[in-house]
């Protein structure tokens, strides 16, 4: 995904939050652990609560996918029926 649309829409789920998007592909890729409040977990849950599965496979590096599918993000997505299906993709992809 080209930088400025992956900056655009990190930028997006966080319009309620002054966060430099630069800041948030940082976190994403995991070359800083927090922006002040916001860690991954939250930028994760977030991720999976707003956009759809190919996006979120274009925005995710493949070598987080696995971080992004934790119990630690799942546990406190809602709906139930959200949570379930990110379960199931991720017994799918990780056995």
């Amino acid at each position: 995904m080209q930088d400025h649309i992956m900056k655009e829409k990190l930028a997006a789920l966080y319009w309620d939050a002054d966060v430099p998007p630069e800041e948030l592909c940082r976190l994403m890729r995991g070359e800083i652990d927090r922006i002040g409040h916001i860690d991954r977990i939250n930028l994760y849950r977030r991720l999976l609560m707003t956009y759809d599965w190919y996006t979120l496979l274009a925005l995710i590096p493949r070598d987080r996918l696995g971080e992004a599918l934790s119990a630690p993000v799942l546990e406190h997505l809602h709906p139930a029926s959200l949570k379930d299906r990110y379960l199931y993709a991720r017994n799918i992809l990780f056995g």
